[in-house]
């Protein structure tokens, strides 16, 4: 079958990427050989202590190392079946060669033959991150480029379900889809998939009987053609779907969020490493933007309010202030002219609003002493947007999805349209962060942030 034909030819990429990777581990050894003891010691800045050693007992070094690597690769999912980003890789890459280099200088502890050079194992870890990533990268690449070739799909579904898979498949330009309403009849379907030349069908399971799908499941299969079922709009609608075959029968469940164990793990020491470097370059500039605060009109400094954050729990919400000291009572006075739909407010020319506080928030500086909730615990750098509880309490079920990461100082409705966005858009787009987190995710977020910052779209 041609859905056989792409597994084989899969499972020679992945040998050929496998290969690949203990390839430049060797040659990430040698270069960082010669880079220590002959490039930086001509240099006499790091000269080495003990002399030059012989390369030979560095590849025998190598050689007790490459299972370490391999295990440490496989681990880290440098060959899991489903593409990643390029920022996604490259983080997978960076933790692999991480946990390769812990390993390795754990085996020089153990190995008391000799002594290897801990400059030398330093050398090696970027070396071989830099190799690794962009050789990835091209073999990735190129198994896109050659197995993605243009063929015809046909998606069988009602027109809401259609349109959900429309929208997916505008990321994968190599598929050419025609589209059924309806489904009448056997030969109908077969006939229409033959005229069409279809390589590819997608139904949707809601629209068939159990016994229907078995028949067109027999059919496909007899005409070399892959059938994939697409889980109705309500499963997709609730959460990513998992197969759960631990019982010897196969169904489904719904994934939990991402964050979750060690990635929560991760994301916390990113968050607490990136803030403390970003608050020790911006203190000064911080101190001038608290005196301008003071100066242009009663009230502290920070702003202090109750937010809804993870798993409901409230905690205190740290802001520049913009506004009047008498804002939240004045709110009550202005609630019905807000500018959005749901439970949110939003005003574009909000009376509360000092005139300093609307250069602060149209470039987002009110935000950054939030920076201190993502220290003490309450927040993330990236996440959805903490809640005010009178909006929190009349979220939906689905709503309530968002309240089970911490929330963040930026996220993906901010560097998508900020306030411009519906209510609707908004609650979409936090689940979708939700269950498809990475770090390469919360980079890519950051990196947009600013450009959305400067843009000012949204912001008021």
């Amino acid at each position: 079958m041609k859905q056989d034909y792409r597994n084989h030819n899969y499972l020679i990429f992945l040998a050929l990427l496998f290969l690949g990777d203990m390839f430049l581990v060797y040659q990430s050894f040698l270069i960082s050989y010669n880079t220590r003891f002959f490039w930086i010691s001509l240099t006499n800045i790091f000269p080495p202590i003990k002399g030059i050693p012989n390369i030979s007992t560095y590849k025998q070094f190598f050689y007790l190392a490459v299972p370490f690597w391999a295990t440490a690769f496989v681990l880290m999912g440098f060959y899991k079946r489903n593409f990643e980003s390029d920022l996604d890789e490259l983080v997978t890459i960076v933790k692999g060669s991480i946990l390769s280099t812990i390993l390795m200088m754990a085996i020089t502890f153990v190995y008391r033959g000799f002594e290897y050079s801990r400059f030398f194992i330093g050398i090696n870890w970027i070396v071989s991150t830099v190799l690794l990533f962009i050789w990835h990268e091209i073999i990735k690449n190129t198994y896109k480029s050659i197995s993605n070739r243009t063929h015809n799909a046909l998606i069988i579904g009602n027109a809401n379900e259609i349109d959900f898979i429309k929208k997916t498949l505008k990321k994968n330009p190599h598929i050419r889809p025609f589209f059924l309403f309806e489904y009448n009849n056997q030969d109908n379907l077969f006939n229409f998939i033959s005229q069409k030349n279809i390589e590819e069908v997608f139904v949707v399971n809601s629209l068939f009987t159990t016994k229907e799908l078995a028949i067109i499941s027999d059919k496909c299969e007899e005409m070399q053609i892959s059938l994939k079922i697409v889980p109705d709009l309500l499963q997709l609608k609730f959460g990513e779907l998992v197969i759960d075959q631990s019982l010897g029968i196969p169904v489904f469940s719904l994934k939990s969020p991402s964050l979750v164990g060690l990635n929560f793990f991760y994301k916390r020491i990113f968050d607490i490493f990136l803030s403390i470097i970003f608050l020790s370059l911006v203190s000064i500039p911080l101190a001038f933007v608290a005196f301008f605060i003071k100066i242009d009109s009663k009230g502290t400094i920070l702003y202090s309010h109750k937010r809804m954050g993870y798993k409901s729990k409230t905690f205190h919400f740290y802001k520049f202030r913009t506004m009047v000291i008498d804002a939240d009572i004045l709110l009550e006075k202005i609630k019905h002219l807000t500018e959005r739909k749901g439970p949110v407010f939003k005003m574009k020319n909000d009376p509360r609003i000092t005139k300093f506080g609307k250069f602060l928030r149209k470039y987002s500086i009110d935000e950054i002493p939030q920076i201190i909730n993502v220290l003490l615990g309450d927040m993330s750098l990236v996440g959805p947007r903490p809640q005010v509880l009178w909006e929190a309490q009349a979220y939906d079920d689905f709503a309530k999805r968002r309240l089970s990461v911490l929330p963040g100082v930026t996220g993906l409705w901010q560097v998508s349209g900020r306030a411009s966005l519906s209510y609707e858009e908004m609650i979409e787009l936090d689940i979708y962060y939700l269950e498809n987190w990475s770090l390469g995710l919360d980079l890519k977020i950051i990196f947009k942030t600013f450009p959305a910052i400067f843009s000012k779209k949204g912001a008021y």
